[in-house]
This record gives structure tokens, C-alpha cells and sequence, in this order.
């Protein structure tokens, strides 16, 4: 049976050593420098948000040229199937790469030349989301057309940074345009805003919600009682696209028994188990299973099995 990833950042997943190799090739300075690339890459004890996204900034500007995004892209995919992974989604913000050198059709046929030498070797099938900076207005807007001209080559569309202050309906006319066109939607909420942010992404059309984590602050636990946003999100099984490792090294919970996602299971939310950033947080599908499991989640195979079902690669 089919085991899906859905949500996993391509610049957040490098390989450490990929990265040290690229930056002495392209005589990227900052890295070069670093004797040790995973220590200097590894996330896990950030104070702040802003230090974890820090990282970002290098692995994006090795993401410049055709033969690196291709490599990062064909890497990424092959460390998912060596964790037994079939159906794997990956999104990334595609203006981070365009150059003088590098348009973005460019960008895009370089990730997916990389997804598809994967699949001809492991049978792995990989798609791209698009992603636009919800901090920058015109980003969303660039994004959200180049998502619907090259609708052929992407699986869907989502929005990313910091979501406090930027709700999904600052950008209505985008969603509106790109459901029109048939584009899917996975939006970030219920990560670094509450409910509403959950409430606004559903509103303006998400078929996912990426994290979508602080659910759990529209439920009265020890009651069993459901808000309106909650419910609905349960009733109608709402993907939730959960990345426990990540929720903690964001401040988000302070350690892992804090985090709800057995909460959420208990309660029939439709979770899926995901890797988000797997360079920043030391991670892999299968180190989130693992922790999964120490928190008493014991279905696993069955939760990742439903994730395929409601892949936007299904279509694709």
C-alpha cells in the first residue's frame, strides 16, 4: 500500500553534506567556512523562530542553478523512499531560485528532472506545491499566476512564512483565481496563529491545512466539546498535515509529551504524520513514526496509508 509525506519544505531538507559540497563548489563563503555542517545546520535547541528560519537563508542560496535544484530535488525524494515512503509532496518558494541565469520554468523543470529520476530508479512518485511568502503581497501574487501557467507541472499551492498578521484572506483573489483554475489548495495555519487563521484558510478554500496543530485550542478536552471550527475540521475530515519535531523546535510546545497530536487522533481528527523541515530538525518520516509511537499513537502504517488517499499526486 501506498505511504504518503505531504508536507516537507525542498529547502528544508537538504542533506548536510549535499550542502557543504555545493557551497564549496559555488565558493558559497558562509559555508565553506563551518567545520561541522550538520551541527551548524541542526535546529534543535533554537530560541527563537527567527533562529530556526535563519538556516534557510544558506540553503536558498545554494538552490541557484539547474544542477543543484535538480540534485536537491532527486536527493530529497530518494531519502523518502529509503524510509519506505511512495507518495511523497514537496514545496518550496520557486522566486528564491530565479536569477539572471535561472527563469522560473527553469526552477520548476529542474525539481521535477530531479523527482523523476527518483521515480525511474525507486518508483517513488514526488510532486511540487508552490509556495508564496504570505509577508510579501506581490510575492503571492507572482506565485499564485506562475502556479496557474504552469498548473501542468505543479500538484498544488500553499503559503508560507510567518503566518501571525498575514491570514489567508489578505490573499482572496489569489485563492479564488487558483480554485478556479483547479488548482489545490494546502494552506499554513493553526501553527503561529490560532483557530481563526484555521478558520480564514478554510474559508478561502484549503483542502489541507499544513500543521494545523493549535485545533486543540478549540476543544474543551476534558469535556469532549468541539467549537464550530473544530467540528466542522472533524466532521468533515479535514487534513491535517501534523510535524510534531518541528512543532517543538519552533517553541511551540516545549517538549513532545505537551504536543496534542494523540489528543487530535483520539478524537478522530484526520492527521497525517509529516517531516517539515528535516535538515533544520534532524528528522525523517521515520524518526517522526518513532515518536509517534512513544506517545501511544500504535497506527501508524494505517495513518500514513490515508494520507495517500487524499495525496494531490492522486491526481497528478
Amino acid at each position: 500500500m501506498d505511504k504518503a509525506v505531504l508536507h516537507d519544505h525542498l529547502d528544508g531538507g537538504l542533506r548536510a553534506q549535499t550542502a557543504k559540497e555545493l557551497a564549496v563548489k559555488d565558493s558559497y563563503k558562509p559555508l565553506i567556512e563551518v567545520e561541522n555542517i550538520e551541527k551548524f545546520f541542526n535546529r534543535e535547541s533554537s530560541e527563537s523562530l527567527e533562529d530556526y528560519l535563519e538556516a534557510f537563508v544558506h540553503t536558498t542560496a545554494l538552490m541557484t542553478s539547474y544542477d543543484n535544484l535538480e540534485r536537491i530535488a532527486f536527493e530529497a525524494a530518494e531519502d523518502m523512499h529509503m524510509c519506505g515512503v511512495t507518495l511523497y509532496e514537496s514545496r518550496y518558494a520557486p522566486l528564491y531560485s530565479v536569477n539572471n541565469d535561472l527563469n522560473v520554468k527553469d526552477v520548476i523543470n529542474a525539481i521535477n528532472s530531479g523527482f523523476n529520476q527518483a521515480e525511474n530508479i525507486y518508483g517513488i512518485k514526488s510532486g511540487l506545491i508552490l509556495c508564496g511568502m504570505r509577508n510579501d503581497k506581490q510575492n503571492v501574487s507572482l506565485v499564485s499566476e506562475i502556479a496557474i501557467d504552469y498548473k501542468d507541472k505543479i500538484i498544488g499551492f500553499d503559503i508560507a512564512g510567518p503566518e501571525y498578521s498575514y491570514l489567508p484572506s489578505l490573499f482572496s483573489t489569489e485563492f479564488n483565481n487558483l480554485s478556479e483554475n483547479g488548482i489545490n489548495l494546502t494552506i499554513h495555519a493553526g501553527e503561529g496563529d490560532g483557530v481563526n487563521s484555521i478558520q480564514d484558510a478554510l474559508d478561502n478554500g484549503a483542502k489541507r491545512i499544513g500543521h494545523g496543530v493549535r485545533i486543540i485550542e478549540d476543544i474543551d478536552i476534558t469535556n469532549n466539546k468541539l467549537g464550530k471550527t473544530a467540528e466542522y475540521v472533524r466532521n468533515q475530515q479535514v487534513p491535517l498535515e501534523i510535524c510534531i519535531t518541528s512543532n517543538i523546535h519552533t517553541s511551540m510546545y516545549e517538549n513532545f509529551s505537551e504536543h496534542p497530536v494523540k489528543d487530535l487522533i483520539d478524537l478522530e481528527f484526520n492527521v497525517s504524520i509529516n517531516t517539515d523541515n528535516r535538515l533544520m530538525s534532524n528528522t525523517s518520516i521515520n524518526k517522526e513514526i518513532d515518536i509517534a509511537k512513544n506517545l501511544g499513537i500504535n497506527n501508524i502504517d494505517n495513518i500514513l496509508n490515508k494520507s495517500a488517499s487524499y495525496s494531490f499526486l492522486n491526481n497528478f
